[in-house]
């Protein structure tokens, strides 16, 4: 896969899977710290493995990965099941930096260059080779016992970051539980309910502040809590957390995405656009606006789990048939 500098910066800095073998000069014993099987990981899945040992002509080695990937900086999805491995064609250490050059096993004409450090058991990996005003956040290695292999049941639709995890927060969905609960009781305290609201907020913050959360479940019931908020950064935080739960692979959250979306627009004294809030006005009407009925198209609100405008229209009689 050819790689121009402003691809490999864009998608970080491990690009289709590389590999080491062979090397030039080298520290008496310097090449022994970077001796073993070194692993980065999305979450709990290994992405790369490199395994480096001293050969007779320097340092030898592999490196395994995805054949193919998709990359945006910190994440990674489109990730394939099989396995590719590369080689190092050429390597030197200076210093206390292990630079090394990995040639595509499936195009010769490819090559690229990294640097590694070494801190015990941790590690680092750049692009040797970006421009000068490129900068971009090293990514973590960990060197594991021999045997590792790279993981192949990554699931499409989803994107993966170095935090991953599968395991959903049981705290997460026990607030988001009880954000719902309040909600259903045949006699509604809603001053009561704003107080528990703002208590929801902050707890759901904490665990975001901790990174407690993980999964795409955990983010949409996260934009539900803050959805309920009282302003418009509420909102618009909402809106966020439901984009990351779609990245993460719960589409069902593009609904709250397109919600939290028009409650924000609305409190900021803008237009709904997809037509997804109801409200009864000072008269105690039943009104949609303001909203921008023009912007977005019925078959793109239907892609968003939107109901159409015709719908719209007759759950907008149901809530004044209520009056």
């Amino acid at each position: 896969m050819q790689r121009s500098a402003y691809f490999r910066a864009a998608i970080s800095l491990l690009c289709a899977s590389l590999a080491c073998s062979n090397a030039a000069s080298a520290q008496p014993g310097a090449s022994s710290t970077f001796t073993g099987t070194w692993v980065m990981r999305l979450g709990e899945r290994n992405l790369f493995v490199i395994t480096i040992a001293p050969g007779a002509g320097g340092i030898t080695g592999t490196f395994d990965g995805p054949a193919h990937y998709a990359s945006t900086n910190s994440i990674f999805a489109n990730i394939s099941h099989s396995v590719r491995q590369d080689k190092i064609v050429r390597a030197r250490i200076e210093g206390s930096v292990l630079h090394f050059t990995a040639r595509n096993a499936n195009d010769p004409a490819d090559e690229d260059d990294y640097a590694m450090t070494v801190h015990g058991d941790k590690g680092s990996l750049t692009i040797d080779d970006l421009p000068a005003n490129v900068v971009i956040e090293p990514r973590l290695l960990l060197r594991v016992a021999a045997g590792a292999t790279v993981a192949t049941d990554w699931q499409p639709n989803r994107a993966y970051t170095a935090n991953d995890s599968d395991t959903p927060s049981s705290e997460m969905k026990a607030i988001f539980d009880e954000d719902q609960l309040v909600r259903q009781a045949q006699q509604i305290d809603w001053k009561t309910v704003t107080q528990t609201d703002a208590d929801r907020r902050e707890a759901t913050r904490k665990l975001l502040e901790d990174g407690a959360l993980h999964t795409g479940k955990d983010f949409e019931e996260a934009a539900f809590v803050f959805q309920h908020g009282d302003k418009p950064q509420d909102y618009l935080l909402a809106h966020t957390l439901a984009m990351v739960a779609v990245s993460k692979g719960d589409p069902t959250a593009i609904w709250i995405a397109s919600a939290t979306l028009d409650r924000y627009l609305q409190n900021i004294g803008q237009k709904q656009i997809f037509g997804t809030q109801f409200k009864s006005n000072a008269k105690g009407e039943w009104t949609q606006g303001p909203y921008d009925r023009d912007l977005v198209s019925d078959p793109l609100r239907e892609d968003l789990g939107v109901p159409d405008q015709l719908t719209q229209e007759k759950q907008l009689k149901a809530y004044q048939s209520k009056k």
